[in-house]
């Protein structure tokens, strides 16, 4: 048959039903990528006109981002909402919830909840979770899906995050569009596919086996148009579908480093490959979030001029990145790791607190350690010994020993009284962490010592050295009390 006329809403009677269920699977997986590729030629792709700060929200996630987010959600009435699920062939398991926290027309910012890789439920932090999106649901704000929310929401219910029954306003933009572009078009003339039903829940290989009974629905099927369809025939730009069916359960903030593991490396590990990968799911949960808030204002234009709030001026979050454009030909190789994963990863920056209206003269608060006039004696007191053993036997080279002891009392001499081995900070440690992998770790997540790292092996514990105050700090941010956990082992090292 032609795969030109082939179409997912008129499937051929006398060939398709005469299919088996796996032959139905694979025929429309093909569909699928065809229709794809044939918007893919005629529009150019979907460009995001909005500036975008991208928060992902896991065990990894600080109480800070959580607070800031809660300020931000206290002053957002409007907010778009996907989802995203995999499907193991038994039952389809919720990985992910983007909630686009839509400022105004021009700025937002998107929430990616992975609820494969959240923090425990008892913990602080899940709470603090659980607070924001209360914060969100509630309150008569406005809740813009595509398709029923409850929908969206059906595989989460599990978390017991998000709960429907609070006051807001859910609006189904999927049900409203079709009135609207037929208001607009008197004889539509339209070449309309199926919105592929619970298209999360679909598997790399699989599909439920219920999707027959869902083609066979005319009510369902053929008033409904999928997102793809309604970006091309209002914005006349192409939505790539291409990575609707996923393993959505990877882990796609390069920070939970599940990217180390080979998951979508065909032959053998590929670092680019894992992390590029991640990257482009991203992309597309960001883009299925924006093309909503378009589709939106572009059919009520009013609400782009009177929805926005007043922002709070006491907290400020920097919007770093607007839309990631990526090439799977692109040459990433030319630079670094620490660099690839600078300029991709979006930043969520909050301002440090600071002292200044409680010093005098606005003077900016500063941390001085004075060495005493006694102890700089005594180190040069044990320098000039050394010189002098040294000068005592002048033609005879140190051995091995006697320098490694000349270092150890220079080092212990350093650890109590020089300044740059007063900040440490201490952790519990699983017990199959050693030096080389708390190094590693340490240096995948950027937090710089002072190469002070003592590993007390009977309080299965480790001490880490900082050099300044603003260091330590910064590494307690990154480094909560699970970070050398059982779980965290697993996840870096298998």
């Amino acid at each position: 048959m032609s795969y030109s006329k082939r179409s997912l809403n008129n499937p051929p009677d006398d060939y398709y039903y005469n299919l088996t269920n796996k032959q139905k699977r694979n025929w429309r997986k093909t569909t699928r990528k065809i229709e794809n590729e044939e918007l893919r030629q005629r529009f150019p792709p979907f460009n995001s006109t909005t500036n975008i700060t991208v928060i992902y929200l896991h065990y990894k996630s600080t109480i800070d981002t959580i607070d800031a987010l809660i300020i931000k959600a206290k002053h957002t009435q409007r907010y778009t909402i996907d989802t995203e699920s995999e499907n193991d062939k038994r039952r389809n398991h919720g990985a992910l919830i983007q909630i686009q926290f839509v400022h105004s027309i021009d700025d937002s910012t998107i929430m990616l909840i992975e609820a494969a890789y959240l923090p425990d439920p008892h913990s602080i932090l899940f709470n603090r979770i659980k607070e924001l999106c209360s914060i969100i649901f509630n309150s008569h704000n406005e809740i813009i899906s595509w398709g029923p929310l409850e929908k969206e929401l059906e595989n989460l219910n599990h978390l017991d995050l998000i709960h429907l029954g609070n006051a807001f306003d859910p609006i189904n933009l999927q049900f409203l569009f079709r009135e609207w572009y037929n208001g607009l078009h008197t004889h539509p003339e339209m070449e309309r596919r199926n919105d592929v039903i619970t298209r999360e829940s679909l598997s790399m290989d699989d599909e439920p086996d219920d999707y027959d009974d869902d083609m066979n629905n005319d009510a369902n099927n053929n008033d409904k148009w999928s997102l793809q369809d309604a970006v091309a025939s209002t914005l006349n730009q192409f939505l790539d579908k291409s990575e609707t069916i996923n393993l959505w359960r990877c882990g796609l903030d390069l920070k939970l480093d599940t990217w180390k593991r080979t998951l979508f490396s065909r032959h053998g590990y590929d670092k680019r490959t894992e992390q590029q990968k991640r990257l482009k799911m991203k992309q597309y949960t960001m883009n299925d979030c924006i093309a909503v808030a378009q589709l939106f204002f572009h059919m009520y234009p009013r609400k782009a001029r009177n929805h926005e709030q007043p922002q709070p001026q006491t907290t400020t979050i920097t919007v770093t990145s607007t839309r990631i454009i990526l090439d799977v030909q692109d040459h990433l190789s030319d630079i670094s790791e620490d660099e690839l994963i600078k300029i991709l990863t979006p930043k969520f920056n909050r301002p440090e607190p600071t002292l200044a209206k409680a010093l005098p003269n606005n003077e900016p608060p500063t941390l001085t350690i004075e060495v005493t006039s006694e102890e700089i004696n005594k180190f040069n007191s044990m320098e000039e010994q050394i010189q002098q053993q040294q000068s005592q036997t002048p033609t005879t080279a140190l051995t091995k020993s006697e320098r490694q002891r000349k270092k150890n009392m220079k080092l212990k001499w350093k650890q109590k009284h020089h300044p740059n081995f007063q900040h440490k900070i201490i952790r519990p440690i699983y017990h199959k962490y050693d030096y080389r992998k708390i190094r590693a770790q340490l240096k995948d997540d950027d937090i710089y010592t002072s190469h002070q790292i003592t590993i007390n092996k009977n309080k299965l514990e480790v001490s880490i050295g900082f050099k300044s105050f603003s260091e330590e700090n910064q590494a307690r941010e990154k480094m909560p009390a699970n970070y050398f956990s059982k779980e965290q082992h697993k996840i870096k090292w298998g």
